[in-house]
This record gives C-alpha cells, sequence and structure tokens, in this order.
C-alpha cells in the first residue's frame, strides 16, 4: 500500500495537531480499530474515511483519509483521539 499526503497539509497538521503523518502507518494495523465512512465531507467525486486506532507514536489517533485507487491512502488530517472516538473505541473493543 502506498500512503501519500499534500506536503504542505502535513506540515500543518504536525503544528496544530503535534502529529506526523510518516509516523502513524501502523494504525491499519491496529485489530480493534474504527473505520467508518465520513459523510459528512465526502462528495461524489470522493468518499473520505475516518479510521481511529492506535500507533506507537502517539496512542489514539483520529486520521481522515481517502483511497484514490486501491493501491494508495491519501492522508487529509490527523489527531489524537477526542473523548467521542475513545469512548467509541473503547466499546468496540468491549464488543470483541
Amino acid at each position: 500500500m502506498k500512503f501519500t499526503w499534500d506536503e504542505n497539509k502535513a506540515r500543518k497538521v504536525k503544528d496544530e495537531h503535534k502529529v506526523e503523518f510518516d509516523k502513524i502507518f501502523d494504525i491499519f494495523e491496529d485489530d480493534f480499530s474504527l473505520d467508518i465512512i465520513d459523510e459528512k465531507h465526502s462528495t461524489p467525486n470522493e468518499t473520505r474515511f475516518i479510521i481511529v486506532g492506535l500507533t506507537a507514536e502517539y496512542g489514539l489517533i483520529h486520521l481522515v483519509y481517502t483511497m484514490p485507487s486501491d493501491e494508495e491512502i491519501h492522508f487529509i488530517t490527523a489527531r489524537k483521539a477526542g473523548k467521542f472516538y475513545v469512548e467509541q473505541y473503547e466499546e468496540n473493543i468491549r464488543r470483541t
């Protein structure tokens, strides 16, 4: 899988949210991650996804991304998971 992002956006995310895109690839390896369609921000031409999962570097992260192709995941923004997503993640663990 190829991970891509806009460099200007990556710098903004690092400055504002203290998260570096190149350190969160392992979010997709979390068996308990939540992966949902971001219906609010998706368009007819682009489906956006939200994944909430554990990373080794930052702990629980909320990442918004798209999939321009079957071989590419494009990061849009990321931050440490807020209370709502932490609760949803913990509920997902309890269900399994």
